[in-house]
């Protein structure tokens, strides 16, 4: 439908014209001049043509989902008012067949390149079978994380069980106080059941681990940074921090919250977190523009570049042992400067770097020899070099050199020569809901939730933040699919 962006106070809505609901608005962001400046560093064409088929395994865009959710129940151990990913919720309840999966993951496996699936729910370890669900999903080839709310997890068995099938969990903790809980999910005791959950991940995992936190102001605002440091004290198998501003998903009189959280929002809560150092957010976006130059150096590619500038953000935390600082803190420009450079340097060397292979050992050492050739005079004049080397500058620099060209991971040659120990990436993951949605969005979006076709039996997939408007009729039909079979099987064995 028709819509265009209005600006009122500094602040953005999104205005529809409907031929059928009539005009209506959805604030966006909290601050026009930072919304309007990520569009600025990825170089966005807002006059572009738009247009989401939402069909994302056929998008002629020449795209595929790089991660997938997918839906293994809406059963739940917890009722919290602002989800509708529930049966009470919904109205009914998802808990499809192993079959089910077998033939969506083996569909899963055919994509080139194969997509992370993160599964999802409802709560999936409320399934009894989800260690068979994680196997099928490795038997077609795909790397598999499971999110959870982690009650489940406060079970020592249980969760050792779940480590030692090296699965990294991406772990549902607003905040290390119960009133949290007690205002968001309308349950104080989970916080107890959580910071066991981490803690029995902490004696087993050896996996890189997600907190997400739903973050809304005047709830759990004030506790980011005793959070960031919570986080910071866990870092051995902690390694990220999903952001998700509160959105209004719940019906009239479920839950009442009195101001709105937008990811500028949750940009200046982190920064608040830090009075006296600057905290900066970069749209993920621009990322994918070094995906190419990270291959040389094994490094993995953030899973959100390409994203729309004003989709999700993220920002590095460094930890100097102590605890963690803003990459701003090893800095003498700002990082929005910093990447805008490092953005043009990455696509004057892309055509160099594209004919030569990676994996080939002489050419991998060329490619790399471009690279550091290319960044190394900016991170020089970037980078506050007392503050990140260790012992004498010129040795330290030239002992990183000899590392990254001997083929040492960065992450232990950053280590050994400097004073940044180890690292946390923050990402503020907005989703849309049906009064937000904006095609320029969906359009190029890397991830997807993934569903097996009931009519077709093939798998298809829809962009993460239109799957809440479409997943009900979905799901449906899918169980009904499915009790037909059962009740065409039973009718044939008797």
């Amino acid at each position: 439908m028709p819509s265009e962006h209005v600006f009122r106070e500094g602040r953005v809505f999104l205005r529809k014209h409907c031929p059928e609901c009539g005009e209506t608005e959805a604030l966006l962001s909290s601050n026009q001049a930072r919304w309007q400046r990520k569009r600025e560093l990825c170089r966005f064409d807002a006059e572009a043509l738009v247009r989401c088929t939402l069909t994302c395994e056929t998008c002629r865009r020449d795209h595929h989902p790089r991660m997938v959710f997918v839906d293994v129940t809406n059963r739940c151990n917890m009722n919290c008012p602002i989800c509708i990913a529930n049966i009470p919720g919904m109205g009914f309840e998802f808990h499809p067949p192993l079959s089910y999966f077998a033939a969506l993951f083996t569909g899963l496996g055919e994509l080139t390149p194969r997509p992370v699936v993160q599964l999802f729910g409802g709560e999936p370890t409320v399934r009894e079978d989800l260690f068979e669900i994680i196997e099928l999903a490795r038997s077609s080839g795909l790397e598999t994380r499971v999110v959870t709310n982690g009650l489940k997890l406060a079970d020592e068995e249980y969760c050792k069980r779940l480590c030692e099938a090296k699965v990294p969990v991406l772990i549902a903790f607003d905040g290390a106080d119960p009133e949290i809980y007690e205002r968001l999910r309308k349950n104080r005791g989970a916080y107890q059941k959580k910071l066991q959950a981490i803690e029995n991940l902490g004696k087993y995992s050896r996996c890189k681990n997600t907190v997400m936190c739903c973050v809304a102001r005047n709830i759990n605002d004030r506790h980011m940074r005793d959070l960031i440091d919570f986080c910071h004290g866990r870092r051995s198998f902690i390694k990220c921090m999903h952001l998700i501003p509160l959105t209004e998903t719940w019906a009239p009189g479920e839950f009442e919250t009195d101001v709105a959280t937008t990811t500028e929002d949750v940009e200046q809560i982190v920064a608040a977190a830090f009075p006296d150092e600057k905290v900066e957010f970069l749209p993920a976006g621009p990322a994918d523009r070094l995906k190419t130059a990270c291959k040389f150096f094994g490094i993995a590619p953030l899973r959100f570049g390409g994203v729309h500038p004003n989709c999700e953000t993220a920002t590095y935390m460094l930890s100097d042992g102590e605890r963690y600082r803003p990459i701003s803190h090893y800095l003498k420009r700002s990082l929005d400067d910093l990447a805008a450079e490092m953005m043009d340097r990455a696509a004057r060397i892309e055509p160099r770097l594209a004919r030569l292979a990676p994996d080939r050992w002489l050419q991998r050492t060329r490619g790399r020899l471009v690279i550091l050739h290319a960044f190394l005079p900016v991170l020089a004049r970037s980078v506050d070099l007392r503050k990140a080397l260790k012992g004498s500058r010129v040795l330290a620099i030239l002992r990183i050199l000899g590392g990254l060209l001997a083929g040492g991971r960065v992450k232990d040659v950053v280590r050994r020569h400097t004073t940044v120990q180890d690292g946390m990436l923050m990402v503020v993951l907005p989703f849309e809901e049906y009064h937000s949605i904006e095609a320029a969005r969906l359009q190029d979006c890397p991830s997807a939730f993934a569903f097996l076709d009931p009519d077709s039996g093939r798998v298809r997939t829809l962009p993460v933040c239109v799957w809440g408007i479409y997943k009900g009729d979905i799901q449906r039909r899918i169980m009904a699919a499915h009790r037909s079979a059962t009740a065409e099987s039973a009718l044939a064995a008797s």
